[in-house]
């Protein structure tokens, strides 16, 4: 093993002589003068050395939270897109179910009309062996019997006493529900 000289301290005001043609030189070519043989010797300050941190873990630690941000945002739109099209599945489904509903009640309808046409009325009367009435003979009926019968009723529940709507009040019912679809 070779014996190692011990390093010396230098004293920072006192400066590192350099020749004047190693000035032009670039700083990594220059070199500190062996012997001082010339006259023309500059003395220069030693730099001030400083720790310098890089900039790189600074870098690296912003790209990779960049990262990450932009890889939960990717999850959050997949996440949200998978969503939408669940959503919209349901919504495809309720769509034919109200399609659906509206073919039966139409075809419901129908049937309810051709049920109470007078002909068809006249046609099974007729089956039965029912005759039209040949005339029509209209009643008074007396106020006092009229406020016998309200004074006896009205200790009866409403449901009893009142009107039976008509089919036309029914449809006008259903029509205020759906608007103008058919």
């Amino acid at each position: 093993m070779a014996a190692v000289a011990p390093l010396q301290r230098q004293d920072p005001e006192r400066g590192l002589r350099v020749r004047p043609a190693d000035l032009r030189r670039a700083p990594l070519q220059r070199r500190p003068m062996a012997r001082s043989t010339s006259s023309h010797i500059t003395t220069i300050e030693r730099p001030r050395l400083e720790i310098v941190v890089p900039h790189r873990r600074r870098a690296m630690s912003i790209i990779v939270v960049a990262g990450l941000v932009l890889f939960t945002m990717f999850i959050g739109a997949v996440a949200f897109q998978t969503q939408i099209a669940r959503n919209q599945l349901a919504v495809d489904a309720t769509e034919r179910a109200v399609t659906a509903a509206r073919d039966r009640y139409d075809v419901l309808r129908r049937q309810r009309a051709e049920l109470r046409s007078p002909n068809r009325l006249a046609v099974e009367a007729t089956r039965l062996a029912m005759v039209p009435a040949q005339n029509g003979e209209f009643m008074t009926v007396d106020p006092d019997v009229v406020a016998s019968v309200l004074a006896a009723a009205s200790g009866l529940p409403d449901a009893v006493g009142s009107q039976v709507e008509s089919s036309l009040d029914q449809f006008g019912a259903v029509k205020a529900v759906t608007g103008n679809v058919p």
